[in-house]
């Protein structure tokens, strides 16, 4: 427990202060009043004693005047007359001073009066006598003698004169009394005084010794928390420095000397500081530190920061300081200094720096990634939706059971191979986050029992039985993705089917909870009798590539993305998804969603068939073009239509021509000069118009590039090569149902197939796709081919030249422009060729082996020039 002076202490150190202050006041008191009291008795004692002399006195001039008379008689002398005379005045005056002396006491002022007429008489009969020894003569002056009055009067003069003596000697001894009780107390006072004062002086210094050992101990403690909290600081990795008022270092700990590099030796200054190291604001163009700019000093001015960044130069090296500042404050609010805590970050920039590249190059892989999938999907869906075609041509057509079970063969593969693709797709847009729910109101009967007519099929064909039961209170309609929502179950009761082999599927939906704040949950069960899953396999089989078994696969086929998709597309509808299963007996699959419960949707209008060709024939269109191929293919089908149209070069030209004119659908290339699509698309939302359609035309078909489009405010998307019928429906739904984004009929919307039936296996030319956009007008497709004769000589020399300066931007641009005229002529392979070039420069890469392959693709497209001029 820390020693310190406990309140107890200081009421004894007041008490001794009080006690000796009254001792003090006490002693001058008594001592003055003894002074006084000493001072009275002297005046009192001093006319006692001159009462008695001058009564003495006045009884001997009455008697020396008495002889004078009686000497006169004998001898005649006159001088004892004269002298006579002058003792009468000599017993006025002292009669004055006797008075003067008793005048404060009543009693002796009596007895004065009386003895001065005592004396008075003496005069009055010695002058009487006198006046007898003049008059009569001798005789009968002494005859007047003998009378005895002379007698009787001395008589009466002694005793009043011994009477004032006697009370005037009361009077003294009184006074000698009081004197000495004064003495007496005087040293009685001095000796308790004396006394009390010692046991104060030595209680005093009792307790001053008290205090000095607890202060010593104080300063012992003081000293040992400020050796340990030094030896904190000291431990401390970071730097520590503390600055005063004069932005003087008082203190800067051993960590701070090794961070900031300072050798042995006391700083005094920041300003010494920085005269030795160099400190650079990495904030301000790396401007280099003032004393004054300093964070620490700026602590000094009342100011709290933290985070500060401060690069620091050491050995020719750059280290990276972070700095908190917080100003030290005294108990009247005064700012007395400022303390600084920093410490070397120089890992942890370097580390985030890593980090920032790791993150950029997995967003990169991310976006290779897509770039792979969207162009593997393109090219295996190629073939395979030609293999497809052909194999429903071959059912009608071959007649021996043996090749009608090939061909059987054939579009199983095909159908899961095409399965297979869609999965992919479908999982690498959930993960790269460009799958969102569009809600609508729906109606949980329709989705479950049209997805019960799919499922109810498949089962039929293995011979197993399927049934759905609704319950009674399920919500008629509620709000959710439609699509989504039948993908989901689809998936799941197509994943029982399969694993079934015999005995039967139930798909059962019912609500667990009453509806709260208008949502109300549902819960969806698909329970199954096949062949379950092992318990150590529950976890697994939602991670893709994942099956039950090892023989799953072999068995049953799949991929194992199947529950992955549905899992991820359950946790966007905010759901759960439970499993249960036992292996040999069937499985479970328990889904919740938080559906939104809603009113029954109002009777929608009977959407009429739209004609495109003649729905567009009214509207105006805008398009925004950069390639002249594209720009006549457009302008082409346009006439053809007898459309209006008016082309532009870039984006800028499309913000200039929609200021200065209305039209009613705007179609945007995504890559052109000036400005690009995006842009342009920004542009037109922001300060032009919210509300007029938007279609974006690119030849670019990665995962999220049509949700980024959508996303700027475009309303539809259209990738290239882009089929006539395709736009067109595009445009007149766009144009006739305003601004909302609906996709064409599926048999318009499947991708271009540059391998498609009529078109020889060995040309590099789709004659079908070539023949659909140009409307089968052989002069059209003449001027295309002439147009990109001429273009093509530009394109592929400022291709060679891009390749041979290592320009990759360059080179990406110039590719990016060639494919979109190759893709106007029909050289569907040969741009997709040219495509995933585009993709891996996209990617900042390029080697040797891929300028070879320039060279490959310059004489396919010059051998593609010379089979169109053929046409």
């Amino acid at each position: 427990m820390p020693i310190s002076l406990t309140e107890p202490t200081f009421r004894w150190y007041y008490a001794c202060i009080y006690l000796g202050l009254a001792l003090i006041f006490g002693s001058q008191y008594f001592t003055y009043k003894n002074v006084r009291d000493l001072s009275l008795n002297n005046e009192r004692l001093n006319r006692t004693i001159g009462v008695l002399n001058q009564t003495a006195n006045f009884g001997h001039v009455t008697k020396d005047f008495q002889s004078n008379m009686r000497g006169y008689l004998i001898t005649q002398d006159k001088n004892l007359l004269a002298d006579n005379y002058n003792k009468k005045i000599e017993l006025i005056g002292i009669t004055d001073t006797l008075f003067n002396l008793v005048k404060n006491d009543a009693v002796q002022t009596v007895r004065v009066r009386q003895l001065l007429s005592i004396s008075s008489n003496i005069v009055a009969y010695s002058q009487g006598i006198v006046s007898i020894y003049r008059t009569i003569g001798r005789d009968s002056a002494f005859t007047k003698i003998r009378q005895g009055e002379g007698i009787r009067l001395n008589k009466a003069l002694t005793n009043k004169i011994n009477e004032i003596e006697y009370h005037e000697n009361h009077n003294l001894n009184l006074r000698r009394m009081l004197v000495a009780r004064t003495q007496e107390n005087s040293v009685l006072f001095i000796i308790v005084t004396g006394i009390v004062g010692l046991f104060l002086t030595v209680l005093s210094i009792v307790f001053l010794n008290l205090d000095k050992r607890k202060q010593i101990l104080l300063q012992n403690e003081i000293n040992e928390k400020e050796r340990l909290v030094s030896q904190y600081l000291e431990a401390i990795p970071d730097g520590v420095m503390v600055i005063n008022k004069q932005s003087e270092i008082v203190f800067l700990n051993q960590s701070g000397r090794e961070i900031l590099g300072f050798k042995p030796g006391k700083l005094v200054t920041l300003e010494d500081e920085l005269s030795e190291i160099t400190l650079l604001d990495p904030t301000r163009f790396h401007e280099r530190f003032t004393p004054e700019t300093l964070p620490v000093a700026r602590g000094l001015k009342g100011e709290k920061l933290a985070g500060n960044k401060i690069d620091l130069i050491k050995n020719d090296k750059i280290y990276h300081l972070e700095t908190n500042v917080q100003p030290v404050i005294a108990m009247e609010g005064e700012v007395t200094s400022a303390i600084t805590v920093f410490r070397d970050i120089t890992e942890r920039a370097n580390y985030e720096a890593t980090l920032e590249k790791a993150r950029a190059l997995a967003e990169k892989s991310v976006r290779v990634k897509d770039i792979f999938l969207s162009n593997v999907s393109h090219e295996i869906r190629t073939p395979l939706n030609a293999i497809i075609g052909f194999t429903n041509l071959l059912v009608g057509e071959v007649k021996e059971p043996k090749s009608i079970e090939y061909v059987e063969y054939i579009q199983y593969a095909g159908r899961n191979l095409l399965e297979l693709i869609n999965d992919i797709l479908d999982f690498s847009k959930i993960e790269a986050g460009q799958v969102h729910l569009e809600k609508t109101t729906i109606s949980l009967k329709e989705v479950v029992e049209s997805v019960s007519v799919i499922a109810n099929q498949k089962a039929v064909e293995k011979g197993i039985s399927f049934q759905y039961s609704l319950a009674s209170d399920l919500p008629a309609f509620v709000e959710a993705d439609k699509l989504r929502l039948t993908q989901i179950l689809l998936n799941v009761c197509g994943n029982a089917v399969k694993f079934t082999e015999k005995g039967s599927v139930t798909l059962n939906v019912s609500p667990i909870r009453e509806s709260v704040n208008g949502v109300q949950t549902i819960r969806i069960t698909v329970t199954d009798t096949g062949v379950g899953i092992a318990k150590d396999k529950l976890n697994d089989v939602f991670n893709r590539f994942v099956q039950a078994t090892e023989s799953t696969t072999r068995v049953f086929g799949g991929t194992g993305l199947g529950l992955s998709i549905v899992k991820s597309l359950v946790e966007l509808f905010e759901g759960t998804l439970k499993l249960e299963s036992e292996l040999g007996k069937g499985t479970t699959f328990i889904m919740d969603f938080p559906f939104q419960v809603m009113q029954a949707p109002e009777p929608a209008a009977i959407e009429m068939v739209i004609d495109p060709k003649e729905s567009i024939s009214m509207l105006k269109v805008l398009a925004a073009e950069d390639n002249t191929l594209n720009q006549k293919l457009l302008h082409a089908i346009f006439e053809r239509l007898k459309i209006p149209l008016r082309i532009v070069n870039n984006g800028q030209e499309a913000l200039d021509r929609l200021r200065e004119e209305e039209f009613d659908i705007v179609l945007m290339d995504i890559q052109m000069p000036v400005m690009d699509g995006y842009t342009a698309i920004k542009e037109i939302r922001k300060s032009i118009s919210k509300t007029i359609p938007i279609i974006t035309m690119t030849a670019h078909a990665m995962v999220g590039e049509k949700e980024e489009c959508l996303s700027i405010g475009a309303n539809s998307y259209i990738s290239k090569p882009f089929k006539e019928s395709e736009l067109l429906y595009t445009i007149a739904y766009l144009g006739n149902k305003g601004n909302v984004e609906t996709p064409p009929p599926a048999s318009q919307t499947k991708e271009v197939n540059p391998q498609q039936q009529g078109t020889m296996s060995d040309s590099i030319l789709n004659l079908e796709y070539l023949a659909e956009i140009t409307g089968g007008d052989n002069e059209l497709r003449g001027e295309l081919i002439q147009m990109f004769e001429n273009d093509s000589k530009t394109q592929l020399s400022a291709i060679e030249e891009s390749s041979a300066s290592g320009d990759l931007e360059r080179l990406r641009q110039s590719i990016h422009k060639f494919r979109s005229s190759l893709f106007s002529v029909g050289m569907l392979s040969t741009a997709n060729q040219y495509k995933d070039l585009e993709a891996i420069l996209k990617q900042g890469k390029w080697s040797s082996e891929l300028s070879q392959k320039l060279v490959l693709l310059k004489a396919e497209s010059e051998s593609g020039l010379v089979q169109l001029k053929l046409l």
